[in-house]
């Protein structure tokens, strides 16, 4: 039930307003004190019996820490203490060529989420590393505002640490910087604070961990750590093309493609939008041609596929699996990436187009993909995967999978990614990218142990 912010004359003392209704649910009485925790601020206010619904007064907020927010939900935490939130903390990085607030690539994403915050009382701001006070444990935040015609825009406010942190630094080399895994350090090691997405995915780590599962170790391409280029001759042995890998890539960047053919050897590669490839007479020239590659970055040596086409173009199947309001992993959506003519890549950022998984498996084989077994084993193999990962590397809220199907019908886990795009949602199936937006919200909401009885709200377009 939501508490909403008021303006009466002021009391000397920071006010709580309740309902009869929300006193005896309490168990509270009118004219007590109590304590009124926000984030891990606290102060001690007055109750007074309200007719006109639940209201805090602005003392109390400003004694919080709080901005003059509308609505929040309340709870009990025990006899002596009652929450109001939650409050949510989106950590993002700042992009220094973004002059408006929010100063992010991901303004559009951020957007989405406050408003949906907002629109079920839910307390939300997004900040940066450098804005944390350590000493104060206090955090410089925007959140979103409204103005006297209506119209939302980014305003700062000084918050206490909020109840959950949601991780978004959005790349790999921001997430090494020292202030970046300060901040990281700083909220896990907080008793009272949430954290989940903790980091990116580790290609070989990755291996190693799913590996370790006997169920899932059927599903892995057989996968080396390339520190010798005697280990892609030992693969090229036995399987009739091998991929090389960036174990930091993303967006299939740095990946090559090496395939053995009657006549030598061919490696295939990605350079901006353009596929480039080159021919090897040897084997030992092709090995002397990468042989730069361990030098500059660290790469695994990867079994390839021999995958199911679509009019005659590569594909895979992209899952994403996501915690609920329940802290439940669910499946949001399971798309087809379709690689342009002659592309390798499937990637969406590489040309790829993003396809209704139903359509493409009925034109396939004239049946549904929801129905066949296919379908059940990638929900069974990336459940496996989301849980794996999760009990070894710490709290998420969504995993992306990258699901290859072979000729002959087997399920393969090709990549895995703990910040998966947003991007992967076909037209006719938008409504799935509006789900992928509200899981989170969601779930930050369930860390906090604020649960709403009734339904959310959907979110704003």
């Amino acid at each position: 039930m939501p508490v909403a912010s008021v303006t009466p004359i002021e009391a000397s003392v920071p006010t709580l307003y309740m309902c009869s209704d929300m006193l005896d649910q309490f168990n509270l009485k009118a004219d007590s004190v109590i304590i009124l925790r926000a984030g891990t601020t606290v102060t001690k206010v007055k109750i007074i019996t309200s007719l006109n619904g639940n209201l805090i007064s602005e003392l109390a907020l400003e004694r919080l820490g709080l901005p003059k927010k509308k609505n929040l939900l309340i709870r009990k935490v025990s006899e002596e203490i009652i929450q109001i939130g939650p409050l949510i903390g989106i950590l993002i990085s700042r992009e220094k060529k973004r002059r408006i607030p929010p100063h992010s690539s991901q303004k559009k994403l951020l957007l989405k989420f406050l408003r949906y915050c907002n629109k079920n009382n839910l307390m939300a701001f997004v900040f940066f590393p450098e804005d944390v006070d350590f000493e104060k444990n206090m955090v410089k935040g925007l959140y979103l505002e409204k103005n006297i015609e209506g119209t939302l825009f980014w305003k700062s406010h000084v918050f206490p640490l909020p109840d959950v942190v949601y991780d978004r630094i959005l790349r790999r080399t921001l997430e090494k910087k020292p202030t970046v895994k300060l901040v990281k350090s700083y909220f896990k090691n907080q008793p009272s604070v949430s954290y989940f997405n903790p980091k990116f995915l580790d290609k070989w780590e990755t291996h190693s961990i799913l590996s370790g599962n006997p169920f899932l170790r059927e599903h892995l391409p057989t996968t080396l750590h390339f520190d010798n280029p005697a280990k892609i001759k030992a693969l090229l042995e036995d399987f009739k093309t091998v991929y090389i890998k960036p174990i930091h890539g993303s967006l299939g960047q740095g990946i090559i493609k090496i395939s053995r053919l009657p006549e030598g050897y061919c490696s295939q590669h990605r350079n901006g939008s353009k596929n480039l490839t080159q021919n090897f007479h040897t084997l030992e020239e092709l090995l002397a041609a990468i042989e730069n590659l361990k030098k500059q970055r660290i790469y695994v040596v990867q079994q390839g596929l021999e995958l199911l086409r679509y009019q005659n173009r590569v594909f895979d199947i992209r899952v994403l699996v996501q915690k609920n309001k329940y802290g439940n992993w669910t499946f949001t959506a399971m798309v087809a990436r379709i690689a342009q003519e002659g592309s390798i890549f499937p990637n969406i950022a590489a040309g790829g187009e993003a396809v209704n998984i139903e359509t493409v498996w009925n034109d396939l084989f004239g049946t549904s993909w929801s129905s066949s077994e296919t379908c059940t084993l990638t929900k069974e193999v990336s459940l496996a995967a989301a849980h794996t990962l999760e009990q070894a590397l710490g709290t998420f809220c969504e995993i992306g999978l990258d699901i290859g199907v072979d000729n002959e019908g087997n399920i393969w886990i090709i990549e895995v990614n703990s910040k998966p795009s947003r991007k992967v949602f076909p037209k006719d199936q938008l409504a799935l990218k509006t789900a992928s937006l509200k899981m989170p919200m969601d779930y930050a909401a369930y860390l906090t142990g604020f649960i709403p009885k009734q339904e959310m709200n959907d979110i704003e377009p």
